[in-house]
């Protein structure tokens, strides 16, 4: 399995803020091919840090996933989302995991 791990820091006092729009993207964004995913705020460590995780069966899905984002990029709904989420944001990065259930 493909763990793609996004990481946000909002800006000061921005948390919830970001937080709610990074679950509001599952209505902006296309699901398909996601087999889960999971929303983390920080509970110790870098104020402000909020995380979204979605696992895909394979790389080939994360990657056809990937194209499916890209396509949206230009659309109204997700201009308008983006636009707000980019106003609470500081900074983001990306993260691939292959990922196995050890327990």
């Amino acid at each position: 399995m493909i763990t793609e791990r996004l990481t946000f820091r909002a800006r000061y006092g921005q948390g919830d803020t970001l937080s709610t729009l990074l679950k509001e993207s599952v209505n902006v964004m296309p699901t398909e091919g996601i087999v889960g995913a999971r929303s983390y705020t920080d509970f110790t460590g870098t104020f402000f840090t909020c995380a979204f995780e979605f696992d895909y069966a394979d790389l080939n899905a994360w990657a056809a996933a990937s194209q499916r984002d890209i396509a949206e990029y230009g659309t109204p709904d997700f201009q308008e989302w983006f636009a707000k989420m980019v106003a609470c944001t500081e900074t983001g990065e990306r993260q691939l995991f292959n990922s196995e259930k050890v327990i």
